[in-house]
């Protein structure tokens, strides 16, 4: 990785959570956290997520990228500056969000007002089925069990997953019902 990508790691986790917040990702704790110093652009996130140790802040990742997928414009230029390591972290959740989106498509639809379909940049590459077969689901198990064939750490990858889109779920469900009940 190069000079920039390091320096883009050493964002304090408090930071982060304020700056997924700013992007209207806000089911993490705390969710009073403020900025010291924030991400500038999109990339400089993803990298920052991608190098944290919690998990549950690398796998913000996705979640982001549901919403908002333009951010995907700008991974392509971020994987060839990672190293071997992080690009295949960075490979993986992007294709999560990617098959996650054409699973729940129409439950997303339901919370987001537009619903803009995550480019397939790396099924092919890493070897996994379409997004478009069997509505991304086929790719999201084969993806997780990937993961956790490759992992030394014995959790479940699928219901990680699935638990984070969970988590986002509820987070657009209560801003609905905010929204439905404003006065």
């Amino acid at each position: 990785m190069d000079e920039q990508g390091r320096a883009e790691v050493r964002y304090e986790r408090e930071s982060l959570v304020a700056a997924l917040r700013d992007r209207g990702i806000s089911y993490l704790a705390p969710s009073d956290a403020v900025a010291r110093e924030a991400p500038e652009s999109d990339a400089k996130l993803l990298c920052a997520l991608l190098h944290q140790e919690d998990s549950r802040m690398r796998l913000a990742i996705v979640p982001l990228l549901l919403r908002h997928p333009e951010i995907s414009a700008s991974v392509p230029d971020l994987a060839v500056r990672l190293d071997k390591a992080a690009l295949l972290e960075l490979q993986t959740l992007y294709m999560a969000a990617v098959y996650l989106q054409r699973n729940w498509r129409s439950r997303l639809s339901i919370y987001l007002d537009e619903v803009t379909l995550l480019p397939d940049l790396f099924s092919q590459q890493m070897g996994l089925p379409l997004p478009e077969e069997r509505f991304g689901k086929l790719g999201l198990v084969e993806l997780a069990d990937a993961w956790q064939a490759r992992s030394r750490y014995p959790f479940e990858r699928l219901q990680a997953i699935n638990s984070t889109f969970e988590l986002f779920i509820g987070q657009l469900k209560l801003e609905k019902a905010n929204l439905t009940h404003a006065p």
